[in-house]
């Protein structure tokens, strides 16, 4: 390591601790020189510069004047071991031009060290991550590409079948100029146009006439026909045009009756019912009722760095529970977990004790991502209150300011809703009190802070979404959750 130099390491006006713990510092020149046991201060000097510091004495580090220190910011790799030697736990910080080993020794302590300094030099983008790897750009060729084809050349020749009509929809008949003198309506009322030439006027026979200007009739004559489309064939006056309705209704039925018969002949399509209407939360709701009615539970994929440390597990009732999270450090958990989610399996492994999940989570076979199977918080019960006046009383009278729902009163806005006064317990003999573990979709604290439900069972909107879960369970948590080390870092808010 580089020595101390105050024109270099001592002008920062602030410096930021990330991680520090006793380490043993080994020599990479002389395996045989002695071990050194020092205490070791990753810290970022204005958010910019990285060093690694070494004192004799943790007292010292107060001082900021170290033995030994080393700047971070030309790191290229940092690596835990995979074997352990001589039990001591070994990570290597790669740098352009030295290389740093270090040895913790517990394996979670080493494991910390490793995630502690990729994340903050992946912040400080020292640390390149592995899921934005991107190629090289591609070289700009030297001569545009021609065209494949002569903008100013004609379109080929349409094809000489005409394509395929789809079913119900009959080919246009063209008709012949022997229609004309088949009908003696289509004669009526056509007048030819006159066109002049350079030797003089001439006019054209009807048989000659263009297709589209045989249907010219006289308005005046079609009002008569329809007007006289009930009467008799002797009562009509006009009989060209009687012959022509009479063909047509000879010819077929009504149209709306050919539509009748078109839309029976096609195959029937089942549409589906319409859904009413549900508000955001009534959706988000829906939504985690779904994950809980599922038999099968729920398969998640998350990143291994947010799992590693990061993570309460309990056991309590033969299976392992989620008790909290550091929600500070890893906000996406949010997403995927809540207070009392049963972890199955880990990576298709299944898991019986939270020290079993730990250890498949920390070993080297879990890639980036992580595989969990979860049953979706399997004695809780989830609902969408809705009030029918702003401020109006749910009905649910608690333990003092805690969570504990002591009672629900018959006929009130949460007993309708579906509230049952008390919970089945977790060992299916005996009833409990049931406790609010979420408000509006948000985690409780779960050792109840100050006012904190009262003001979210009392917050502004007329519906309101809670998950309650049995007092024997959370009670189990909670016991769970302090036998951990630092546990109100694990403590949702």
């Amino acid at each position: 390591m580089a020595e101390v130099s105050t024109r270099q390491f001592g002008e920062s006006l602030f410096r930021e601790i990330h991680k520090n713990s006793w380490l043993t510092r080994l020599s990479n020149k002389d395996p045989r020189k002695k071990r050194e046991r020092v205490w070791t201060v990753f810290c970022v000097h204005d958010d910019v510069e990285a060093y690694l510091e070494t004192y004799l004495d943790c007292k010292a580090a107060v001082t900021h004047k170290p033995d030994q220190f080393i700047a971070l910011n030309e790191t290229k790799h940092v690596s835990p071991t995979i074997c352990p030697h001589d039990q001591e736990f070994e990570f290597v910080i790669n740098l352009t031009s030295e290389v740093v080993r270090l040895a913790a020794p517990t394996w979670e302590l080493m494991l910390d060290w490793v995630e502690s300094i990729r994340g903050k030099l992946h912040e400080l983008r020292i640390l390149s991550p592995k899921e934005n790897l991107y190629s090289k750009l591609p070289e700009p060729r030297s001569a545009p590409l021609l065209p494949t084809r002569d903008p100013t050349s004609p379109l080929p020749l349409p094809p000489p079948e005409p394509a395929n009509l789809p079913p119900g929809v009959e080919p246009l008949e063209v008709l012949e100029p022997s229609v004309s003198r088949t009908h003696p309506v289509l004669q009526r009322g056509i007048s030819l146009p006159e066109r002049s030439t350079e030797a003089g006027e001439c006019h054209e026979e009807a048989s000659s006439t263009n297709v589209r200007d045989i249907f010219r009739f006289d308005l005046t004559d079609i009002d008569d026909a329809l007007q006289n489309t009930n009467l008799p064939a002797t009562q009509s006056h006009n009989t060209h045009y009687e012959q022509v309705f009479q063909l047509h209704q000879s010819a077929g039925p009504s149209s709306r009756q050919t539509r009748v018969q078109r839309s029976n002949s096609s195959p029937r399509r089942l549409q589906p019912p319409p859904q009413p209407y549900r508000t955001l939360r009534e959706q988000q709701v829906l939504e985690l009722q779904k994950e809980i009615k599922h038999p099968a539970g729920v398969r998640l994929q998350i990143r291994r760095r947010d799992c590693i440390s990061s993570i309460a597990l309990g056991d309590a009732f033969g299976g392992v529970w989620v008790c909290g999270w550091k929600q500070k450090e890893h906000p996406m958990l949010y997403n995927y977990l809540h207070i009392g989610d049963q972890l199955i399996s880990v990576e298709g492994v299944e898991v019986h004790t939270a020290n079993d999940a730990h250890k498949i989570l920390r070993s080297t076979s879990c890639s980036l991502y992580v595989n969990m199977l979860i049953k979706r918080v399997p004695n809780g019960q989830v609902l969408v209150i809705r009030r029918d006046l702003d401020g109006q009383s749910l009905g649910i009278v608690q333990e003092g300011n805690t969570a504990v729902i002591q009672t629900v009163l018959p006929g009130s806005l949460a007993a309708r809703h579906g509230l049952t006064a008390k919970a089945t317990t977790c060992d299916r003999l005996s009833l409990t009190n049931w406790v609010l573990t979420e408000i509006n979709g948000r985690p409780l604290n779960l050792f109840f802070k100050e006012n904190q439900v009262r003001d979210r069972l009392n917050s502004v909107g007329r519906d309101i979404s809670i998950l309650v879960q049995p007092l024997d369970l959370i009670k189990q948590l909670k016991k769970q959750l302090k036998a951990i080390k630092n546990y109100k870092e694990y403590i949702l808010q």
